[in-house]
């Protein structure tokens, strides 16, 4: 946040430990030895690799979650992530639009898309895209994208930054290898290259700051002297990179 002691975490991911090793500013402050300087963590989805993270942070005395009223079923009924941690801290849990400290934090519905361990009919809410709002800034941070609307169109422009979904390069990446039988649409993501994927889209956003995040570790954009690569950098996108600090 503004003041730059109490930190927003979006979406908490397994690795959440060695992150927070590595980042002293979010080391506990004063004379606690537990707990951090995580203000709060909104959740833009009920995926494992963003909410197993949580349970990393049982040691705050209390600890506040942001999210749709879908994915907190999802961590109630389905995978049950918050009874458990209920059990070391107190959990509160609020919905979208969200203030916390100077953020002004709003959702927009992108996927109807279920993680795998969840059961039942597909419903709202349970993928969303996120916009920022603090100091006259705004950053859309879109980590999982099924598809480009005319309402994500609409709930990214004026941003000064975009946090893309650059999971996989090409829609059949993760067959080609052998490791599912699931496409890239199939599993919700937007691919980046090919003329109906992202980077086609990003060409001719006006947004200042254009960075693809979320990438899977298949993705051939990730190497840095990769034909892939080479293509995103002409096109004026970043990658982006463990410890990055994005100034707006």
């Amino acid at each position: 946040m503004a003041d730059g002691s109490r930190w927003v975490l979006f979406n908490a991911s397994p690795d959440l430990l060695a992150q927070l090793a590595v980042h002293p500013p979010l080391a506990p402050s004063g004379p606690g030895l537990r707990g951090s300087n995580i203000e709060a963590v909104v959740l833009t989805d009920g995926e494992l690799d963003h909410v197993t993270g949580l349970l990393s942070l049982r040691e705050h005395r209390s600890l506040r979650l942001v999210c749709t009223p879908a994915v907190r079923d999802l961590l109630t009924r389905q995978f049950s992530l918050l009874p458990v941690l209920r059990r070391y801290c107190r959990v509160q849990v609020s919905g979208f639009p969200a203030r916390i400290g100077s953020l002004r934090i709003s959702a927009l519905d992108v996927s109807a898309k279920a993680p795998p361990y969840a059961s039942g009919r597909k419903r709202r809410g349970l993928v969303s895209g996120l916009k920022i709002e603090s100091a006259g800034r705004r950053l859309a941070y879109l980590p999982g994208l099924s598809e480009i609307t005319p309402a994500v169109e609409r709930f990214i422009a004026g941003c000064d930054g975009l946090l893309m979904d650059g999971t996989f390069w090409s829609e059949r990446e993760m067959v080609s290898l052998g490791l599912t039988r699931r496409t890239a649409w199939d599993m919700g993501h937007v691919p980046v290259g090919g003329p109906a994927g992202s980077l086609a889209w990003m060409r001719q956003l006006t947004i200042p700051r254009k960075i693809y995040i979320h990438i899977n570790n298949t993705n051939p954009l990730l190497r840095p002297k990769s034909p892939e690569r080479r293509t995103v950098e002409r096109a004026r996108v970043e990658v982006a990179w463990d410890g990055m600090e994005i100034c707006l």
